[in-house]
């Protein structure tokens, strides 16, 4: 008996020894050696910009989250541990670190910034955990070689594709592009310039920003001189929403398209400058499918509101995770991630997921979205592997 609460005392010691003394490239033998213990907890980590977004995330977790513990997991409950990384350099790569450091933790699901998910993609590459992204979609993020990243959510490359075949089915031809100098901004305005391209298609103007500018009053004199009838602003909120408050209030009245998504810092910044500017959109709560009609009547049962994009994207993972557990019946980081890379076609909120052997999402439609009465109103949907079909003129 003594010697049975010796060993558990040591394995409960244990994560707190090995993260002052190992190196995250050892963390493969140990997360290994942790998951053959007998554990009824399955630890998830989570990091995601939940104050600055306030874009149901969490909420879709949670969801989730309950439903999957209802049933069980072979005996096991889901425990997530949800840190927000404020959109901050320094404490998006400390809580990579930690959850690399966590022998305990079985995968992670995040984040929103390119630029973090990249360098948290290859820390958690080396400490052998499972990275999920269902925000970022920097394209070149799966051409490493990476064994334990699965993307949930449509890169840039697939994203840039449908946009353009979603504006010039619009009619627009003259494009101007301001984009986030950064991995998300600078790939996507690459990705849709390069389809527009061979669209033929022209692009009348390009320039780009630093995130952080909150002053775009001489890009928007530059722009009134040119003969673009739309303009593509590839950035994060913040940006965005100063963007088009400039633009309106220096009367520059030529349509604009953004890849935000309808946080309440849109409309906080923006208020009414957000009439009639146009966004992509990942996701369309009205979706007549089966799964989402499901999932939209029990997240408004539980949260009193409709979801958002990374609602279900957040609800989605976290399913996604649950099936590759069950699976497999292991909490294996590696596992799981051919488990998922090879799973079935799947049928979640947010439409159908099925992945490459890189671990990247082979397909999803998007949503190109119009504010009307300060609200977003469907334009029209570009179908995975299909064609735009027009909602609204």
């Amino acid at each position: 008996m003594k010697k049975t609460l010796a060993a558990v005392g040591l394995l409960l010691l244990l994560p707190l020894v090995i993260t002052q003394c190992v190196s995250l490239q050892q963390f493969s033998e140990l997360r290994t050696w942790m998951a053959g213990w007998p554990s009824r907890e399955i630890l998830v980590g989570v990091a995601w910009p939940f104050a600055a977004n306030q874009d149901g995330m969490d909420n879709g977790l949670l969801l989730a989250q309950e439903e999957i513990n209802a049933r069980g997991l072979h005996g096991k409950r889901i425990r997530l541990l949800m840190r927000d990384d404020h959109m901050d350099r320094e404490d998006s790569r400390a809580i990579a670190i930690d959850f690399a450091r966590n022998p305990r933790m079985a995968a992670t699901i995040g984040y929103y910034d390119d630029k973090f998910a990249v360098r948290a993609s290859a820390i958690f590459e080396e400490s052998h955990l499972l990275h999920i992204v269902a925000g970022a979609n920097n394209t070149y993020m799966t051409s490493h070689g990476f064994r334990y990243l699965i993307r949930s959510v449509l890169s840039s490359g697939r994203i840039g594709r449908k946009l353009a075949h979603l504006c010039m089915e619009r009619g627009y031809r003259n494009f101007a592009m301001v984009s986030e100098d950064g991995a998300f901004g600078e790939d996507l305005a690459y990705q849709t310039g390069t389809e527009l391209d061979a669209m033929n298609a022209r692009v009348v103007y390009q320039a780009s920003y630093v995130q952080g500018k909150s002053d775009f009053r001489d890009t928007v004199d530059e722009l009134k001189e040119t003969d673009a009838d739309v303009i593509f602003f590839a950035g994060l909120e913040t940006e965005s929403a100063l963007f088009i408050k400039a633009a309106r209030a220096l009367d520059l009245k030529t349509p604009i398209v953004g890849s935000f998504s309808d946080t309440p810092e849109m409309h906080d910044i923006a208020g009414p400058a957000l009439e009639g500017t146009m966004f992509y959109e990942i996701y369309d709560a009205n979706s007549p499918t089966p799964e989402n009609r499901a999932f939209v009547a029990k997240y408004r049962h539980r949260f009193g509101s409709d979801p958002g994009a990374y609602a279900a994207q957040g609800y989605d993972a976290l399913h996604i995770l649950a099936k590759a557990l069950e699976t497999t019946g292991s909490t294996n980081s590696l596992d799981l991630a051919y488990a998922i890379r090879y799973m079935d076609r799947w049928e979640g909120a947010n439409g159908a997921y099925k992945f490459d052997s890189t671990g990247e999402l082979e397909d999803k439609e998007i949503v190109l979205n119009v504010y009307r009465g300060g609200r977003p109103v469907v334009l029209a949907i570009s179908h995975a592997a299909g064609p735009v079909s027009p909602i609204a003129r």
